[in-house]
């Protein structure tokens, strides 16, 4: 007999996410295994603290492959057609689900890799990842706790 079990992970943290081409971003990589995890989801609130800038401040939100990650670095943006952009949006917040199609090993990017006016402006960003899935458990891998 088998059961199933609700999971979910929870991730807070708050980065400062500098301006430019090379290194304004952000990668926080998680793993799915769509044959073990089912109904997976990965929600995410994503929050632009204000700025004391006059300027854009949104936040580019990418989901791509982590064996993709090196071509989007050497990139300026995910303009290379070898990387397979599984979720893409910006703004100020964003709150949002991503459900994946297939079993990977995937990369979450937050992106900043834009200057305005030559000024390099970092951001404060808010982030809340909730990742949730069901899993098959046989009830002889359960141990009865007293």
């Amino acid at each position: 007999m088998t059961k199933v079990l609700p999971h979910v992970m929870r991730n807070i943290n708050e980065f400062n996410i500098p301006a430019g081409d090379e290194s304004g971003y952000e990668i926080l990589y998680f793993g799915v295994n769509l044959i073990l995890m089912f109904d997976y989801k990965l929600s995410f609130n994503i929050e632009v603290r204000k700025s004391d800038f006059n300027s854009n401040d949104n936040i580019e939100v990418l989901i791509i492959s982590r064996k993709d990650v090196s071509a989007w670095k050497k990139a300026n943006g995910i303009n290379n057609k070898d990387i397979k952009l599984h979720y893409s949006n910006n703004g100020k917040s964003i709150n949002d689900i991503f459900r994946p199609s297939i079993s990977d090993a995937y990369a979450f990017i937050l992106s900043n890799r834009t200057t305005l006016n030559n000024d390099s402006m970092t951001k404060a960003v808010n982030v809340t990842l909730i990742h949730s899935w069901q899993q098959e458990i046989k009830e002889s891998q359960l141990k009865n706790v007293p």
